[in-house]
């Protein structure tokens, strides 16, 4: 091979190997890498909330329930529950209001409606103030009804489902005087635990007073010889020192003093 014919070779030699590197080996070129997609979300997004407004309307819920919007449940199935619940209170609607209680809840609102005791205090309902939010994993509904000048708060536990159904929670005594803080259902809770926890405390321990009498002698001495029976040297017991003045024989019944 002659210089002359050396170049041209050389560039052929080049443009195949540079062809071999970007092609591969006799084969095809590689596909391209596959387009990974991000999952689309299709869950649909929460129905909106009907206002309380608009509920109450709706629902003909008397004016005395005020339930605000900042406080009403995040849910129009559960509003509506809420809702109808204490307006069967404040209108002493007890046929609507028994289906709603709990099993234990119905068994004392029965004797409330044969004693009349449920006509007299819903009759005297001026106004329940409801506030609702969640407690770990429950729904809980807190109304305060105003009777007359008195304030009576209670707490329920709900669900909502084919029939709602509402569990009163115990009411601590006094708890009115010591709800605070925005949140006054987790209050209520923090209350009663508090209650049950000082409840299962024992009961105070009243000490009886005691009398020591290690430094007094436990027997006096003999008359005859003066040895002291059951001291030192002395296996018979001894005559115990009398602690009061001696017993007088007691009078026949029936006589009085001479």
């Amino acid at each position: 091979m002659t210089h002359r014919n050396f170049l041209p070779v050389v560039s052929r030699v080049a443009a195949v190997a540079a062809c071999a590197a970007l092609v591969g080996c006799g084969g095809d070129p590689p596909p391209p890498p596959p387009v990974v997609s991000k999952p689309v979300n299709t869950a649909p997004p929460p129905p909106p909330l009907t206002s309380i407004k608009d509920l109450m309307a709706q629902y003909d819920i008397d004016r005395r329930v005020n339930l605000p919007e900042d406080k009403a449940p995040d849910s129009d199935s559960k509003r509506i529950a809420v809702l109808k619940f204490f307006d069967a209170f404040v209108r002493g609607n007890g046929s609507a209001l028994r289906p709603m209680l709990s099993a234990p809840d119905q068994l004392q609102f029965d004797g409330m409606v044969e004693g009349g005791i449920f006509a007299k205090v819903t009759s005297d309902i001026t106004r329940v103030d409801v506030r609702c939010g969640p407690n770990d994993s429950s729904d809980c509904a807190l109304a305060v009804f105003h009777v007359g000048e008195e304030f009576e708060p209670q707490l329920w536990v709900y669900t909502t489902g084919d029939v709602a159904e509402f569990d009163s929670v115990a009411t601590p005594p006094g708890i009115m005087s010591k709800l605070s803080g925005d949140n006054w259902i987790a209050a209520w809770f923090e209350i009663l635990r508090l209650e049950l926890a000082r409840a299962d405390e024992p009961d105070a321990v009243i000490e009886v007073p005691q009398t020591d009498f290690t430094d007094e002698p436990d027997v006096v001495e003999n008359e005859t010889t003066g040895i002291s029976p059951g001291g030192s040297g002395g296996n018979s017991p001894g005559r115990r020192k009398p602690t009061s003045n001696p017993i007088k024989p007691p009078r026949p019944p029936g006589f009085g003093s001479r």
